[in-house]
């Protein structure tokens, strides 16, 4: 029979509880004793756990002898005092289930790391959950992952398989940590402008969601720091309610440029040219005071060059839409089905023809669409040629159809580079609307047309 200790080693109503205790076979002969109390280390002895290292372990009683119980892995070890504590802090180190707390200094992992340069490295690793809660938001914030990622069943079963000691978060839970971490990071880029002594270019821009059908405008700060490097901060990205007046528009732009402090510091807004944003700009002028402006608001209102290029292509693209349609309705012949296409690879093989890229369709009211697919299908002229001498329900688009094509392919590449460079995010893009202002100071300054002069030839190469 199982033996227990004498009612001289456990206190009071601890002794009957490990007697009754020790006949239940479902807890395999262990007495869980709460922390905190008098405690019995060993036989003939009684005394309180003073040392920090019972927070991780329980004393328990097994087979009449007591033992230390480690609370993350379960693991018995021994609790007589004569032996210490030494051999529970070593048994911490090496626990694969213990946790670091803040402020333990306790290594429990290795892991891999990368050096700038590329090297590997070993670090220690310990896990830490609220690292790990803001390494998922930040990830379902970089790739714009649904908020229902959390919910997925396959997705807790994979972190659950890296690290079982993450717990995993409700949507609203993470929705909460991303609107806090957006908080967090508002405030910083708003004492970083107010810090900063500049003025700040605004762009904006509004669409509507397709699947919403709502209306919303995204307003983005530019700005160069103190260091002279260019940043770029997206302010606001918020929803404006139907109908977009200028008024409407008006109002949701100024209360953004008022939340942020810069109303006061703005260059320019440049903005879509149409009749809308004239409005809208006028309306600005008189809630902005002429005297904050920069040369008092001649140079406000600025129109985006790249959607006037885009009006501009639009309007031709009426004009040669006849000539590319043949191309385009060949193209969705052979991209129609699987089979087809697997054809139109074969043929391609036969004509050795390299397949650089897959043929794809445009969006006829995107002019860049156009263009790339004119840029892929253009090379496979001879594919498409022979196709027609091989399929019966194809008729290939004439000679002429082609020629005529690969010149308007050529033109829109110059606008569509064109338009990459407007689209540029890490240089200034418009810089040649006060080089008459600085001639004008300038001048004032140095006093005389002649040391002008001198310094130009200084400056221009």
């Amino acid at each position: 029979m199982t033996s227990t200790p004498s009612s001289s080693q456990v206190p009071g109503s601890q002794a009957s509880a490990a007697v009754a205790a020790a006949t239940d076979t479902t807890e395999e002969n262990v007495v869980h004793i709460s922390d905190g109390e008098e405690q019995a280390a060993g036989p003939g002895k009684k005394r309180k756990q003073y040392s920090k290292v019972w927070n991780d372990f329980t004393q328990v009683c097994v087979d009449g002898k007591w033992k230390a119980k480690c609370k993350h892995c379960g693991k018995n070890l021994s609790a007589v005092s004569r032996n210490g504590t030494t051999h529970l802090k070593t048994h911490l180190t090496s626990c694969p289930l213990n946790n670091k707390r803040p402020g333990d200094k306790i290594q429990t992992n290795l892991r891999f790391g990368t050096t700038e340069k590329g090297a590997v490295s070993v670090e220690n690793y310990v896990f830490d959950q609220e690292v790990a809660r803001k390494a998922l938001y930040s990830m379902i914030i970089l790739h714009e992952y649904p908020l229902s990622i959390v919910d997925h069943h396959g997705f807790r079963k994979f972190v659950s398989a890296l690290q079982p000691l993450f717990k995993m978060g409700t949507r609203n839970t993470i929705r909460r940590d991303i609107m806090h971490f957006y908080e967090g990071e508002k405030r910083k880029a708003r004492i970083f402008l107010q810090r900063t002594n500049c003025r700040v270019a605004v762009t904006t821009d509004l669409w509507t969601a397709d699947n919403q059908k709502r209306g919303y405008m995204a307003v983005t700060g530019h700005f160069i720091d103190d260091s002279w490097m260019l940043k770029s901060c997206i302010l606001r990205f918020m929803y404006v309610p139907c109908p977009h007046t200028a008024e409407a528009i008006c109002d949701a732009l100024h209360k953004c440029l008022q939340s942020w402090d810069i109303d006061r510091r703005v260059s320019t807004v440049t903005l879509d040219n149409c009749s809308t944003n004239d409005s809208m700009i006028g309306l600005m002028e008189t809630r902005l005071s002429a005297t904050n402006m920069l040369l008092r608001g001649k140079w406000l209102h600025m129109r985006c060059c790249a959607h006037i290029l885009n009006l501009i292509v639009k309007d031709g693209m009426e004009v040669i839409a006849s000539a590319v349609s043949n191309i385009r309705d060949s193209i969705a012949y052979w991209v129609a089905t699987p089979k087809r296409y697997e054809k139109f690879e074969k043929t391609a093989l036969d004509e050795k023809v390299e397949l650089v890229k897959k043929l794809q369709l445009d969006c006829k009211t995107r002019w860049n669409s156009t263009y790339i697919m004119l840029k892929i299908a253009i090379p496979y002229r001879k594919v498409f040629e022979r196709l027609g001498e091989l399929d019966r329900n194809y008729v290939c688009p004439p000679p002429n159809d082609w020629i005529f094509a690969s010149t308007v392919c050529d033109k829109l590449g110059l606008f569509y580079d064109l338009t990459e460079l407007f689209s540029g995010t890490k240089y200034v893009t418009a810089n040649f609307f006060s080089l008459k202002y600085v001639r004008s100071n300038l001048k004032s300054n140095l006093g005389s047309m002649m040391s002008m002069k001198k310094l130009g030839k200084c400056l221009l190469p």
